[in-house]
């Protein structure tokens, strides 16, 4: 859900110098290490300020074409990056509102809140532009914690948002990534490709190691991707013929993130 004062309206088209390419542009940008959010956003006509809010991760406020975005103080620097891209992306898309959005709204990609999910776009092609993404991603062969470890620092990106980037880069065509939670399986984005009925369980099975990660505070994340049934993640028909690979992280707080890799013979 998402606080606000009042009821967004969207502005159709987005407007040409507002779009992330043409901001880019604009600067000079072709580096991930010159994407200076707090400079963008000072370049559009918004001042950043850090001030702990009640009910909110960060919120915007502005009248004609200036205003304020505020965040929360102390959080992780990848995170309020991204908090602060997400607001940017309010600015371009939703222009005359204050809008407050809280942890639940930033990063989530929501596929029901039409404008939470356009601002966490924005977000991402602004942090993680498509040329230079795919350029990095194409240095690391197969998608693991090692690559994705290294995809995010270098765009100085969440690990969550970096993975998500990641599966939608067309460049790990037989990659899931799952987030359980204690109550069950939260979310999950597959690349592309992946046929529907390759849909995971709502529940971890005792075989997988996200279980003991997930509930055994003392347990590590894993080093490296290990093979498993196909059939301990799918319940369908054709799982039990198939071993692929997973490997799960913790996200402190959310719970666990697993990216499995299917044997490509199960994409037809």
């Amino acid at each position: 859900m998402k606080t606000k004062t009042k009821t967004v309206t969207r502005i159709d088209p987005l407007p040409k110098n507002l779009s992330p390419d043409a901001l880019l542009h604009s600067l000079g940008i072709t580096v991930p290490r010159d994407i200076d959010i707090e400079a963008i956003a000072y370049y559009v006509g918004l001042r950043v300020r850090r001030r702990c809010l009640r009910c909110c991760e960060a919120m915007i406020t502005g009248l004609g074409n200036k205003g304020i975005i505020s965040v929360n103080p102390g959080g992780m620097p990848q995170r309020e990056r991204f908090s602060i891209a997400h607001e940017l992306g309010h600015w371009a898309h939703h222009r005359g509102e204050t809008v407050a959005c809280r942890a639940t709204d930033i990063g989530k990609f929501s596929k029901t809140n039409e404008v939470e999910r356009a601002a966490d776009q924005y977000a991402a092609d602004l942090l993680m532009p498509w040329p230079m993404f795919k350029a990095e991603c194409r240095q690391h062969r197969r998608l693991d914690l090692k690559a994705l470890k290294a995809v995010a620092g270098v765009f100085n990106t969440s690990q969550t948002a970096t993975l998500i980037r990641m599966i939608d880069s067309s460049v790990y065509p037989t990659a899931i990534m799952i987030s359980h939670g204690t109550g069950g399986r939260k979310w999950h984005k597959s690349a592309a490709g992946i046929p529907g009925y390759w849909f995971p369980k709502a529940d971890l099975d005792a075989e997988t190691f996200a279980l003991e990660l997930l509930h055994n505070p003392a347990s590590r994340d894993e080093g490296f991707p290990r093979k498993i049934g196909a059939d301990a993640w799918f319940e369908n028909w054709a799982a039990e013929k198939y071993e692929i690979t997973e490997q799960s992280f913790r996200i402190p707080g959310e719970g666990v993130i697993t990216i499995l890799n299917l044997d490509p013979n199960m994409l037809g």
